[in-house]
């Protein structure tokens, strides 16, 4: 089976720790200091922000507005763009503005600062402006756009065989969809890059007074904030990246890394599974187990399991996509053995359809995308990490995804078809993170997760001058949030007060 393009989708306690005040860090004095641009770019850095109730806004107070930035930072006089952002005033003085980014790449840091509740403890809103913003692509800022919802749920319900025909076929469909991209979109994305959102980033900083960024991202969230402390290392305040991404890694290994840290949060999950007496995976070993579920997703190639949904059926693609968003928090675990009852004992996949959906954005019964998430992923992707396209080192690579994550190896192999179409790369790429001189910057790792494995979050606090490394052992994509009062209140005594926790603090699940 050839990996649809659903599947590129995916390519986010007590313990007393010792500190040590934060040197240097000016994150309470914002807009005591001029603030100065770089060469050209000074009608952008001292832009007026003029901040709006937004439209619709609930109970919770928000605030809309708009800054210009320039599509090209090499000619700053030419075309420019808008980026979109929305405030969460503090529920008391604020210190400042926390800048905040959800992950995808894609993922629409708006929607997370109107969620702030959700998201965030009551001291961080109490102290702090959330401040969520669309990177360039994404949402409500100058968007990419490729192709109709219904063309494009078309194209992702595909599951490709895996023979000569199949892969000629998938190659076909991707190439469709990328010409779709170049003519709605044109020129946008070739500027799409994480280097140029993080240069969008000071802009924004700039804009609203704060001499220093306060920054909390998630996921590739953390690749944001990696590249903005890397190129602005003296403008970084105080900075937490949780479920961190290593940029020092190729593509190839990357989707190598991640396909490993899904095999190992889906053998948690099994051996969870086979302690429940309503678990439908049959064996006694999680081995076995994971050969039944392995039958049971290759068996949908030739027979997909049909849904409550007209015209919709699951194939491998979609079951694997379904399996996956399920693996990203220990708390739904439970809905995946619903939906595997369903699939294994009911013959219904209408439970992995909508896991499926969840992923990319889809309403499962319309058919309609909420947002443009997956289209901006698929454009920063490649824009910032260029395919690799050795045949050599593809084939090396899908020999040892079949041994180390025998389930999902069939959705990761292959290499990166879809961006060795992209039409564009970044002049720069990302490498090692350093952020010379830098305040400290905390990077969260937890050891279960499946999106962005440990190691990555080991690697960045490695790489970073001034990396500071918090670890959860527990299950799940990200920590803050979800790991107890051991990490969230480490991390909102560092934000709030500039306490940093010991290098190397653990949390037990």
């Amino acid at each position: 089976m050839k990996r649809s393009l659903a599947a590129l989708a995916s390519l986010t306690i007590a313990l007393t720790a010792c500190s040590t005040a934060v040197p240097g860090d000016d994150a309470s004095e914002s807009g005591t200091a001029t603030i100065e641009a770089p060469a050209g770019l000074d009608e952008f850095y001292h832009q007026d922000v003029e901040w709006e109730a937004c439209e619709g806004s609930g109970a919770v107070t928000t605030e809309c507005a708009t800054v210009r930035v320039p599509l090209d930072y090499d000619e700053p006089e030419g075309e420019t763009i808008e980026l979109s952002m929305l405030r969460v005033p503090a529920s008391g003085d604020a210190i400042g503005s926390l800048f905040v980014n959800p992950g995808g790449p894609g993922g629409s840091g708006k929607d997370m600062a109107s969620d702030a509740s959700y998201y965030f403890s009551d001291a961080l809103r109490e102290n702090y402006d959330i401040v969520g913003f669309d990177p360039r692509g994404v949402g409500d800022s100058t968007p990419i756009d490729c192709l109709p919802d219904d063309e494009l749920g078309d194209f992702l319900d595909k599951s490709y065989p895996d023979t000569p025909e199949g892969e000629a076929q998938s190659l076909k469909d991707t190439r469709a969809i990328i010409e779709g991209c170049v003519d709605t979109s044109g020129n946008l994305l070739e500027f799409v890059s994480t280097i140029n959102a993080a240069k969008d980033m000071d802009v924004m900083r700039a804009a609203l007074g704060e001499t220093q960024l306060d920054y909390f991202g998630f996921s590739y969230g953390t690749h944001l904030g990696g590249q903005y402390a890397d190129m602005f290392p003296e403008n970084v305040g105080r900075m937490v990246l949780d479920g961190a991404v290593d940029p020092a890694v190729s593509a190839l290994d990357s989707s190598y890394f991640q396909a490993v840290g899904f095999e190992q949060a889906l053998t948690a999950y099994v051996e969870s599974c086979l302690d429940d007496t309503d678990c439908p995976l049959e064996g006694d070993t999680v081995e076995e187990a994971k050969a039944h579920l392995q039958s049971v997703i290759e068996a949908t190639q030739d027979n997909p399991l049909p849904t409550a949904v007209d015209d919709r059926v699951v194939n491998p693609a979609i079951f694997y996509t379904g399996i996956a968003t399920t693996l990203y928090s220990e708390d739904t675990w439970s809905y995946l053995t619903e939906a595997l009852i369903m699939a294994i004992e009911e013959d219904d996949g209408t439970f992995i359809l909508t896991f499926n959906d969840l992923m990319i954005g889809r309403d499962t019964y319309s058919g309609e995308f909420s947002d443009n998430s997956l289209e901006a992923r698929w454009a920063i992707n490649c824009v910032d990490f260029p395919a690799v396209i050795d045949e050599e080192a593809v084939a090396a690579n899908d020999v040892r995804l079949n041994e180390d994550a025998p389930t999902f190896a069939p959705y990761f192999e292959g290499g990166d078809t879809f961006c060795s179409e992209w039409p564009h790369t970044a002049d720069e790429v990302p490498g090692p993170f350093v952020a010379a001189g830098s305040n400290p910057i905390l990077v969260i790792g937890t050891v279960g997760d499946p999106a962005t494995p440990y190691q990555s979050s080991v690697n960045l606090a490695e790489q970073l001058e001034n990396g500071i490394l918090l670890t959860w052992e527990g299950e799940g994509h990200t920590a803050y949030g979800s790991a107890g009062p051991c990490i969230e209140d480490a991390v909102d005594d560092f934000f709030i007060n500039g306490t940093l926790p010991e290098d190397g603090l653990t949390c037990p699940a």
